[in-house]
């Protein structure tokens, strides 16, 4: 095997815990994860949490919170598309710090969702300042940032202002900043100054150009797996001297077996993969190293 990929948790654990939760990044590490990734949106207040989405009945509790029903509505998340939902930036710290995590494939995954109401919605800060992430690699994905731009939420100013004021440096923790939105990475890149690597995150078959103008901009680009199957996208950005990243690999999606399913990841050149199963990819990594 050539490239020895590194093993990034993706959300943490989330094959074992409810993705995107301080215990889903500690158990990460502890199966060996290289780094651990998250994702980061903004609150009413100005504050960064950690969820995947700006809608939150999928990975917290509020429908069950009937101080929050009033909160509902018509709203429109990150990627355009309106649901009846609670939305994160209708919400305080305060007021999410009540809610708890759950499982977002609680049928697919019960083993996770038996923790079900037992977690916190973690914020940045708290992140940062965990213990665990001493001397450790965290990626952090700015979701939705163009959308939140257009309503006024500077999330890259909240951000670059959150890595100047903890102490994180010192404790040996190194960063990568991602982002879909070429524009929002370049903002981030621009507002946050040297805090690390930035890599360009691409989902669709997008203009080549695009890519290639990244090379130029940006440390690595990574690729929904998708669209790396049968093409040399990971070659290509590799001759443009860029990291590559690759998402998602997942047990649950598997045809054949878990190694099987898994060599396929690492076979394919790139530097990181991401991973709902850290501890099952770090050891088919290990088996064909």
């Amino acid at each position: 095997m050539g490239i020895v990929p590194q093993v990034f948790g993706h959300r943490g654990a989330s094959g074992y815990r409810p993705e995107n939760t301080l215990e889903a990044f500690a158990l990460a590490f502890e199966q060996g994860a290289d780094a651990i990734e998250c994702d980061l949106l903004p609150t009413a207040d100005g504050e960064l949490i950690i969820r995947h989405d700006n809608y939150l009945s999928n990975t917290t509790d509020v429908a069950s919170r009937p101080e929050f029903a009033h909160l509902k509505r018509l709203g429109t998340v990150g990627w355009q598309q309106e649901r009846e939902d609670w939305f994160c930036e209708d919400f305080t710290l305060a007021e999410l710090k009540t809610l708890r995590a759950v499982e977002r494939l609680p049928e697919l995954r019960p083993g996770s969702a038996k923790f079900d109401g037992l977690f916190e919605i973690p914020t940045l800060d708290e992140l940062l300042k965990a213990k665990f992430t001493s001397g450790k690699h965290l990626i952090l994905e700015v979701k939705h940032g163009d959308y939140f731009a257009a309503k006024g939420v500077p999330v890259a100013a909240i951000l670059a202002r959150k890595l100047n004021e903890i102490d994180w440096r010192p404790r040996g923790i190194s960063l990568t900043l991602e982002a879909f939105q070429f524009k929002v990475l370049e903002q981030l890149q621009r507002v946050c100054g040297p805090v690390g690597d930035f890599v360009y995150l691409v989902d669709t078959w997008s203009d080549p150009s695009l890519n290639a103008q990244a090379a130029e901009v940006f440390d690595g680009i990574s690729f929904n797996c998708e669209l790396v199957w049968g093409t040399d996208l990971v070659e290509v950005a590799h001759a443009r001297g860029q990291k590559v990243f690759i998402w998602t690999a997942r047990a649950e999606e598997a045809e054949n077996t878990i190694e099987e399913h898994y060599a396929r990841f690492i076979l394919s050149g790139a530097d990181g993969i991401f991973a709902d199963q850290p501890d099952l990819l770090a050891a088919c990594v290990r088996d064909m190293s």
